[in-house]
């Protein structure tokens, strides 16, 4: 079977806590840039609770044609702000404070395009298959490392 290396990248980025830049132009053409980090437990129930109000599937979004994708954002940008919005702000009072303000933000500063993608990383992260990999890694070199108690015995 050949390894997933996307996926274990992004168990990498969730175990080391890395963020992705996400670039907001303010008025006056000044250019910031947030940084979005993996969610939080708390904010991944949050915004699982948002996402299952949806009614839509991960691979029904990535099966979306252009004009699906259209659509689904027409109807669905405030939810998708809020939920990228909570991978910005993840504190548990913080993230329900700042929420609908950052939210507005990605809104009304960041490129719809750019919106989407973010969202999809945000939902990509949802997922726990990337640490079977490192689990069934760390088992492997536990098993391949000398015991302590094997250490003790030969007086290591």
């Amino acid at each position: 079977m050949k390894p997933n290396f996307e996926m274990e990248s992004l168990a990498e980025r969730v175990m080391s806590d890395a963020g992705i830049s996400l670039p907001l132009r303010l008025p006056g053409g000044r250019h910031i840039r947030w940084v979005m980090r993996i969610p939080t437990l708390e904010s991944r129930c949050r915004m699982a609770r948002m996402y299952l109000k949806l009614g839509v599937t991960h691979e029904e979004l990535r099966a979306y044609t252009f004009e699906q994708k259209l659509e689904f954002m027409v109807k669905h940008t405030r939810t998708v702000s809020r939920m990228v919005a909570y991978a910005i702000v993840r504190g548990r009072v913080s993230g329900r404070l700042l929420n609908r303000p950052v939210a507005w933000m990605l809104r009304s500063c960041m490129h719809p395009a750019a919106l989407e993608d973010a969202w999809m990383i945000a939902l990509s992260t949802m997922s726990t298959i990337p640490f079977g990999n490192i689990i069934r890694l760390a088992e492997v070199m536990s098993l391949t490392a000398p015991n302590l108690s094997q250490r003790k015995q030969n007086g290591s």
